[in-house]
């Protein structure tokens, strides 16, 4: 599956929770891996949690 973080494409399994991604894309990018002050939002600008699941081409944004 794919899914976009800040308009970055990341490959991950299907099914895959919001945290799972964005720790995916702070490996690609070397970020810290601390998701603790994460704010992760959708395209429409909604707050989303990191437990929440996703479909293909989700688009997300995410900021520290």
């Amino acid at each position: 599956m794919k899914a976009f973080v800040n308009d970055t494409e990341v490959r991950t399994y299907y099914g895959a929770k919001v945290k799972s991604v964005v720790l995916a894309y702070c490996r690609a990018k070397n970020l810290p891996l601390k998701l603790d002050d994460v704010e992760v939002r959708d395209a429409y600008g909604n707050i989303i949690d990191l437990g929440g699941a996703l479909r293909a081409n989700s688009k997300i944004y995410i900021r520290f």
